[in-house]
């Protein structure tokens, strides 16, 4: 059966039968893009007394825990509760009155624009690579396009590489704080990268990128999102698709997420 969603307000309509998985499959062990040093994913049976939750041991059923931390182990989405905001815009919170990313999505369907970038250096640090204001100002005014709700970065070069890669202690590319505020002020609400974070790995807990995308010093964003270490491979085009951002409901700042992209839809 041929399922086609359409935009009455834009026209578009969406090919749902094409669907194309841009998160990052995660597995027990090292087979996994990792960042910040963090430990890789745990997958374990669970154990109580002489019961093992696995059937190779014996057991009826296999009962499998999980040890993740979203922040360094693949795809992953965060809200603003990242860096310390509650639902009242406040900073300066813990994790328990934190915002949680469970909690600012009413809707999880958005008109979304793909485009593949090249992170350069500046001349006075050519050890840290970085995704510029200009880069993104000149593929958003290519493609006149103010009805979209989402960004997708697909960085180059781009490689299945990104799909096991460690990027501790490595300087992976960052945005631009300006980048980042010129993104919020277009009302981009949902930006997804195949970075590891959008700030560089190390500095000095300023944060800044993150901040400028939230409106950090302003009007905070609370549903505003960033999602980190996806993949896209080479043979999805640049361009327009629809976004289905997918989160488990977890009460946390940032939780494993499965971001599906859907073609528009072919014409006859």
């Amino acid at each position: 059966m041929k399922l086609i969603v359409s935009n009455s307000a834009t026209g578009d309509q969406w090919d749902l039968n094409s669907p194309w998985d841009i998160s990052i499959p995660l597995h027990h062990g090292v087979n996994n893009p990792r960042a910040f040093s963090i430990d890789y994913p745990v997958f374990e049976p669970f154990r109580s007394g002489s019961f093992v939750g696995e059937v190779s041991s014996g057991s009826p059923c296999n009962v499998m825990g999980m040890q993740i931390n979203p922040h360094g182990n693949g795809t992953h989405t965060e809200c603003v509760g990242h860096i310390g905001y509650n639902a009242k815009g406040q900073a300066g919170n813990g994790s328990d009155s934190c915002l949680k990313v469970n909690t600012v999505l009413s809707k999880f369907w958005f008109p979304v624009q793909l485009v593949s970038v090249t992170p350069v250096h500046k001349m006075d640090d050519h050890s840290q690579h970085w995704i510029t204001q200009k880069a993104l100002s000149e593929h958003l005014h290519k493609n006149n396009d103010c009805t979209i709700e989402g960004l997708v970065i697909r960085t180059i070069p781009n490689d299945s590489f990104k799909l096991t890669k460690d990027y501790s202690e490595t300087k992976p590319a960052a945005f631009e704080p300006e980048a980042l505020a010129y993104l919020a002020s277009l009302g981009i609400q949902h930006l997804l990268t195949d970075l590891p974070s959008v700030d560089p790995e190390h500095d000095h807990g300023k944060l800044l990128a993150h901040k400028a995308f939230w409106c950090a010093d302003s009007e905070v964003r609370n549903s505003a999102t960033i999602t980190e270490l996806i993949y896209v491979p080479a043979y999805i085009p640049d361009g327009r698709y629809l976004l289905n951002l997918m989160l488990p409901n977890i009460a946390l700042d940032a939780v494993p997420s499965r971001p599906i992209l859907y073609p528009p839809k072919a014409p006859h």
